[in-house]
């Protein structure tokens, strides 16, 4: 179901001030249920919810050092840019959380790509489930 490199650019144009939108019809059987479920969850998880940047304070470090260029164990001190954020992220690993990172796009049509993306691995999977008309387009 990785199909991640799948996506295309929409061009959606606005109307009225509202946010753009486009009609969708789809044929499905009711099976589809679950593996719909898993497909929106390893396709959106990453999105929303990021990877594994971290689980341990040295990972952290790393990390940080990475991401932001700040070497935590030397450099840092009160008043840095992202100390509070990474003494934050330094208490959530004392407490037994990993860490989380990424990124979100916000461009027009972000969330109609995600729709294909979606769509189409559903399609590819097998029977039950039809695109009927996505173009997702005025």
């Amino acid at each position: 179901m990785q199909n991640t490199a799948k996506w295309k650019k929409l061009r959606l144009n606005r109307k009225d001030g509202q946010a753009p939108s486009s009609y969708f019809l789809l044929a499905e059987d009711e099976q589809t249920a679950q593996r719909q479920k898993d497909l929106l969850y390893e396709v959106l998880a990453p999105v929303f919810f990021g990877r594994k940047e971290a689980e341990s304070e040295e990972e952290l470090a790393a990390f940080f050092r990475e991401r932001y260029g700040i070497d935590v164990r030397n450099d840092f001190y009160e008043g840095d840019e992202h100390y509070d954020e990474y003494l934050e992220a330094q208490q959530a690993i004392a407490e037994g959380m990993s860490i989380y990172g990424g990124k979100i796009a916000f461009e027009e049509g972000t969330l109609a790509d995600l729709a294909e993306q979606i769509w189409e691995d559903m399609e590819e999977e097998g029977k039950g489930f039809r695109r009927i008309n996505t173009m997702l387009e005025e």
